[in-house]
């Protein structure tokens, strides 16, 4: 009994010591001259927000937004989510502000598909223009599209589908998808960022995950 407990007590020591000289190397690579983390741009584009049932003015009334500014605020608080999801390690993601994304670029992203099956396009915006846009980041993240997705049956539920697609620098895609989250009826924007924020962190844990794996 008292063998296998060594045997039991060097076992945990053992995969405990590997643990460690693995977080170790790891913490020296990012502390080395050559680390950088993966900067990723996000980017809302206008009027992307659709729906099944809602119309901007539906919208507009329900949760006090602005029906003209109803894409940015939904874009807006998506992205400081993913972006706040992300405290420490290999990503930063970083909002878009109004003046990093010239007319070139983003009037130049299509959207194909439709509903919740949505993904950009970037081979009609001229790639020295992305650079100049993407400066210092590495990836440009596009929300596509927050579709508002509105059933009775078999109970009353509002699905907000946000869609999105990766690129690099070069306008590669390099990955695509979407995710959800429910609520009852359309909310204000201080609820709405509350609803969205789990949502909002798994898009951002399937990007990390995808770029790791790169």
């Amino acid at each position: 009994m008292e063998r296998l407990f060594k045997i039991r007590i060097f076992t945990v020591m053992f995969f405990l010591a590997v643990a460690s000289i693995a977080a170790n190397a790891k913490e020296s690579k990012k502390e080395g001259d050559n680390y950088h983390a993966k900067q990723i741009l996000i980017v809302g584009l206008h009027d992307n927000v659709k729906s099944n049932y809602f119309y901007n003015g539906m919208i507009a009334e329900e949760t006090g937004m602005k029906a003209d500014s109803i894409d940015q605020t939904y874009n807006t608080i998506i992205a400081e989510n993913i972006a706040a999801s992300v405290k420490n390690g290999d990503c930063k993601f970083i909002p878009a502000n109004a003046t990093q994304m010239t007319g070139q670029v983003l009037n130049e992203i299509k959207v194909n598909g439709e509903s919740e099956d949505c993904y950009s396009d970037l081979s009609a915006v001229p790639t020295e223009e992305l650079q100049k846009v993407l400066d210092n980041a590495d990836y440009l993240l596009v929300l596509n599209q927050h579709y508002l997705k509105w059933q009775d049956q078999p109970l009353r539920t509002l699905f907000h589908i946000v869609s999105y697609t990766l690129f690099d620098k070069d306008k590669n895609e390099v990955y695509r998808g979407n995710n959800f989250f429910t609520c009852m009826n359309l909310e204000n924007p201080d609820k709405l960022r509350k609803s969205s924020r789990k949502s909002s962190s798994k898009i951002a844990s399937t990007i990390i995950k995808t770029l790791d794996e790169d």
